[in-house]
């Protein structure tokens, strides 16, 4: 191999380019990546937060007064709730007393547009049943 002559020492315009546009590519590559984890964090977190609160509003139907056929909405650290309570379909009007079963929806709508949902069950007047004969 023959030593180069001093005027052509270092690198030539198409190594450089090549070396650039393949710094370009990974760089790129690394920003995707930290954009979809950052999203994805975000996502995370809401659902956190929207998964409390629906554990919150299902535990407080008591406190919200709800019947069946009632809704109740809010808003609560930037997401939106709302609590419905529903009954048997097979039951009439008078079977609902103090100790009825009661259908409960929950929704929570976080910032991100994503929905979150849950259902349960619950005896109307469980939480202060020694009031109730």
């Amino acid at each position: 191999m023959k030593p180069k002559p001093e005027g052509e020492a270092g690198f030539t315009l198409l190594e450089v380019l090549v070396a650039f546009m393949i710094l370009t590519l990974v760089v790129t590559a690394c920003l995707q990546v930290y954009s979809r984890s950052a999203e994805a964090e975000a996502r995370a977190r809401w659902s956190e937060q929207a998964q409390a609160l629906l554990r919150d509003r299902l535990a407080a139907f008591e406190a919200l007064g709800l019947a069946p056929g009632q809704t109740q909405q809010g808003e609560a650290a930037g997401l939106r709730w709302s609590v419905s309570a529903g009954q048997p379909a097979t039951a009439n009007a008078s079977v609902f007393s103090e100790r009825a079963l009661v259908w409960l929806t929950a929704s929570v709508t976080d910032p991100a547009g994503g929905l979150h949902t849950a259902s349960t069950v619950r005896w109307r007047g469980e939480l202060n049943a020694e009031t109730v004969e």
